[in-house]
């Protein structure tokens, strides 16, 4: 049995679509878990035009939480996440449980996807695509640096009792850490040659927007992971400095956001912390564009900190550049 777990919250403009997809496959041995944080939009309606889903409908702490309910009601082996604006490419189901079934030792099976948004007439443009092996490997470079797509891949169930579920305290990022820990674990995989899922970018979604407003919130939690990584004894060297190559990264992006934002305490505190970790970091963050703005800002426009902090006291207007 494959067992889909979908965490929703008021998502009733997409979410027929994504149980639609799970409905359009080739495999009839499926269930489909719905955990609803209590959607007050009619997606609780949508739900019960379909009586094959097994729903639970009750306030949450947030979509990890949520998913974390969906495992412990989840009966099959394998296990697939479907977000509820997002959906499946029809007839993939066969084939990922084909690649389980021949191999008793794989945890993991993945294919490709894609990132699109949807203008107001239906049409659909293809925004990112992850199709090669170079881009959807379960390696620690991939995982950490770049897309985690986590819902293009399935898992044994026995994979999630051995790895454990979802970290809560990570509130946007808790599948980069749980498939962060799998290729830590030596995770076994698969490969699909062809696209199994579709992320839908829209307005309020957390879909793999490198510019998102939530950019900096990403960068925050991904320190934190790396963090406690970095804090094992018993982490391989080359992970070792791939984990603190990200930490370096992610500092620098926490730093500059915060910069532009008139920030600059919190902005101190991510410089110390990406230089307790490397003493490198300070040619990192020099390295990046945004460096480059700020230091440009600084030389042109030396009043252009105190307008920043005049703005974050609340004296000034936000229109400031």
């Amino acid at each position: 049995m494959i067992s889909i777990i979908t965490p929703s919250l008021n998502r009733v403009e997409f979410i027929e679509t994504a149980i639609e997809s799970v409905l359009d496959q080739d495999y009839p041995n499926l269930e489909h878990v719905v955990v609803d944080g209590g959607s007050t939009d009619g997606t609780v309606d949508i739900l019960k035009k379909y009586p094959h889903l097994r729903v639970v409908s009750e306030p949450d702490e947030g979509m990890y939480d949520a998913l974390n309910k969906g495992l412990r009601l989840a009966s099959g082996e394998i296990i697939g996440l479907l977000n509820s604006d997002d959906f499946y490419e029809p007839g993939v189901f066969g084939k990922v449980a084909r690649c389980f079934a021949e191999d008793a030792e794989i945890d993991m099976v993945y294919g490709g996807a894609t990132v699109f948004r949807e203008n107001e007439a239906g049409e659909r443009r293809i925004l990112y695509a992850y199709l090669s092996s170079l881009q959807t490997e379960p390696t620690l470079s991939n995982i950490t640096l770049g897309a985690p797509i986590i819902n293009a891949r399935f898992f044994r169930r026995s994979f999630y009792d051995r790895i454990g579920p979802y970290r809560t305290a990570y509130r946007i990022a808790a599948d980069r850490d749980f498939l962060l820990r799998a290729v830590l674990a030596g995770v076994r995989s698969a490969r699909i040659t062809r696209v199994v899922y579709h992320y839908r970018q829209h307005d309020s979604s957390l879909t793999l927007d490198q510019g998102s407003r939530l950019r900096s919130v990403w960068a925050v939690e991904h320190m934190a992971m790396a963090e406690r990584h970095l804090r094992g004894v018993s982490l391989p060297s080359p992970a070792r400095e791939t984990i603190k190559y990200w930490h370096r990264h992610e500092a620098a992006v926490a730093a500059l956001s915060t910069i532009r934002r008139g920030r600059f305490v919190t902005a101190a505190r991510y410089m110390w912390r990406g230089w307790r970790i490397d003493a490198r970091w300070p040619l990192h963050l020099m390295g990046r564009r945004g460096a480059r703005y700020v230091l440009k800002k600084l030389v042109t426009d030396p009043r252009w900190v105190w307008r920043k902090v005049l703005v974050r006291l609340g004296v000034r207007s936000r229109n400031v550049d």
